[in-house]
């Protein structure tokens, strides 16, 4: 509803929503007499795809906010040119398992990004193909939606040797990462770092990039930059023939996230 009740309420602004023109303007009716956080899912880059309007309601919300609610490091270099109020703001999760992984555990490696958009997913596929002979390949489903950034969406494909998983709820989703051997989520951008935790809750590695800070903290020895091809690519190997690396890797984890 647009109609706003209530004064001197804490309120977590998130976005992106649908419709957003919308829902920043009753956002900025808000701050008239709340204090204001404001939280972003996905890349940091997404609210630059918005139209004109929005962007300049945006940029006004969060000259009004009380801070930014920021994921990792590199969105809050980013965010400091429109705000200079920040809150370290990590994902949750509250599923654990008990024990670290073995070397024999897992019977697929998972790459949890679609081949899409900003993700550039292409490249961490492919160099799981051409590295992981032995045990089967899974990427998710994804589908271009219809009406909106369709060149920058391509369609549902995968590379030959990669078998396609459909998308499926939460409690789904964590079960296919806990019958992964391990994943690789490298690639361009990165969003709130849910993966990783989920990744590192489970025990499971996850390579993935060095600039998001869940993934830098849970997995150290598997975080690169994402055009760091070769470490990336010694990484796989290690996971995939060193025992005593694979089962250091999975104990630390539980470590790691138990601690975020």
């Amino acid at each position: 509803s647009s109609e706003i009740t209530g004064d001197n309420n804490v309120i977590i602004i998130n976005t992106p929503v649908h419709d957003e023109e919308k829902k920043l303007k009753i956002a900025l009716e808000l701050t008239k007499n709340n204090v204001i956080f404001v939280s972003q899912e996905g890349t940091i880059f997404d609210w630059f795809d918005w139209n004109a309007v929005e962007q300049k309601l945006y940029i006004e919300l969060l000259s009004k906010a009380k801070a930014f609610l920021y994921h990792s490091e590199y969105d809050k270099k980013l965010m400091s040119v429109f705000i200079d109020k920040f809150v370290k703001w990590n994902g949750c999760i509250n599923i654990f398992v008990d024990e670290p992984r073995n070397f024999g555990d897992g019977e697929y490696v998972s790459l949890p990004s679609p081949i899409k958009r900003y993700q550039r997913g292409m490249i961490g596929h492919k160099l799981a193909i051409d590295f992981v002979k032995d045990i089967p390949i899974y990427s998710i489903e994804y589908n271009r939606p219809s009406g909106i950034n369709l060149l920058s969406f391509p369609d549902n494909y995968s590379l030959e040797g990669i078998k396609i998983h459909s998308r499926m709820p939460h409690y789904e989703w964590m079960g296919f990462i806990h019958g992964s051997k391990f994943g690789i989520d490298v690639h361009r951008e990165f969003s709130g770092g849910n993966c990783s935790l989920e990744y590192g809750a489970l025990g499971v590695p996850l390579i993935g990039n060095i600039n998001l800070d869940t993934q830098r903290d849970i997995f150290p020895d598997l975080s690169f930059d994402f055009m760091d091809y070769d470490s990336i690519k010694n990484a796989t190997h290690l996971l995939l023939n060193d025992k005593d690396f694979y089962e250091e890797i999975s104990r630390k984890a539980l470590d790691n996230v138990k601690a975020i």
